[in-house]
């Protein structure tokens, strides 16, 4: 999908107001944490000087309630104010924003199973934090990954950065080329390679993890979800990797052997009005591809960053006001903060408490009066949905 918010200014004189993150619904109150992560056993592929693989993740879990933990800023100064730059946010948008999870906190004992979230094209692991502290609160342990060398700015321990290794990494997603597939496909399988090394590390006890949240994390019980680009990490990682057993694609087109292969899990699609198997042939091949338990649920007048936490603050920030009319329909549209970001948050977490924790989530099932703007599709786009 297009970045095209890049394209325009932020508001001259917008205040100061801080990414709006609802305070998690769970019974458990959220911890987080940062990992710095290398793959010793594996070239990375992405970096110019041939250097091993070398993450910044960043896990959420539920904690012990200890409120002498301080809540965790939801990026560090660095890496907020060029999120803030790249999004075209308002000035302290990113930037000294605290989230609802405690820093650090020991983990609440108990077997939790375990999410992998990867972003969009050349964005953050940070994108979906109200996702997170949601699913942490409701008793999941959370792991976000950041791609070194793709992403727009990665911080890692003592300050030092590392930005985008190549430009035409963050164009790729603007057509669909040979060219730029060929791009998509080889940043991918280093996402691929990321998230199987983590599932490796949780079962191996070698991640360096708050205390507690190793002994808590149920690899055995697993699932993925990503947004944009990040949807595709999540359908493909499933495909390659059998302890994956349910996935998300948050409004992501899909590259690699998986959009013609499809898959037998469950796997939850949640697109934008703009974002179907029409406008996007990736999605022509891959939703019908689809054979386990499947859903494509398309939220109307919704533009494609509902689907990360900037979503629920977009009007409050009157980005209307700044973009041209088509670039904030496709980036955001009219449905509004507070219904897209209620959406996102209810339907991601009803997903994996169905299929990771076997809780009956009858809003999967078919169209809610609670959830009006959510609209049952198929995989040929019409009719009622495939039930399965």
């Amino acid at each position: 999908m297009t970045l095209s918010a890049v394209l325009v200014a932020p508001p001259a004189n917008a205040a100061p107001q801080q990414v709006h993150l609802p305070q998690p619904e769970g019974p458990h109150a959220p911890g987080t944490s940062l990992l710095h992560l290398v793959d010793e056993g594996r070239i990375d592929g992405l970096d110019p000087e041939g250097g091993p693989r070398e993450l910044m993740a960043q896990v959420w879990y539920p904690a012990l309630p200890l409120p002498w933990y301080e809540r965790a800023d939801y990026a560090s100064p660095k890496e907020a104010a060029r999120q803030e730059e790249f999004y075209v946010l308002p000035d302290g948008a990113l930037e000294g924003a605290v989230t609802n999870s405690r820093r650090d906190a020991p983990a609440l004992p108990g077997n939790h199973p375990v999410v992998i979230f990867y972003h969009g094209l050349c964005a953050s692991r940070t994108d979906t934090t109200a996702v997170n502290e949601r699913l942490a609160s409701l008793g999941f342990v959370v792991v976000a990954l950041g791609s070194t060398h793709e992403s727009d700015l990665v911080e890692f321990p003592g300050g030092r950065t590392v930005s985008t290794a190549d430009p035409t990494f963050c164009a790729a997603a603007s057509d669909f080329s040979t060219e730029n597939q060929a791009i998509l496909n080889r940043l991918q399988e280093a996402r691929v390679a990321d998230v199987r090394f983590v599932l490796d590390g949780l079962e191996a006890g070698t991640l360096p993890l708050p205390s507690g949240v190793a002994r808590s994390a149920d690899v055995d019980r697993a699932g993925i979800y990503g947004h944009s680009f990040g949807g595709s990490t999540a359908a493909q990682a499933m495909l390659e990797d059998p302890r994956l057993r349910a996935g998300v694609n948050l409004d992501g087109l899909v590259v690699g052997p998986v959009r013609t292969e499809g898959l037998d899990k469950p796997f939850l699609v949640l697109g934008s009005d703009y974002h179907d198997d029409k406008a996007d042939p990736t999605w022509a091949d891959f939703l019908p591809a689809l054979t386990g338990w499947h859903q494509w649920l398309r939220v109307r007048d919704a533009g494609h960053y509902r689907f990360v936490d900037q979503g629920g603050s977009a009007d409050r920030w009157n980005m209307r006001e700044v973009m041209p009319p088509e670039v904030w329909t496709a980036n955001f549209d009219d449905i509004g903060d507070e219904p897209s970001q209620r959406i996102l948050l209810d339907y991601t977490s009803a997903f994996f408490l169905r299929f990771l924790k076997g809780e009956e989530q009858p809003i999967l099932d078919g169209p809610s009066a609670r959830y009006p703007e959510v609209e049952f599709r198929t995989a040929a786009g019409e009719g009622p949905p495939p039930g399965r």
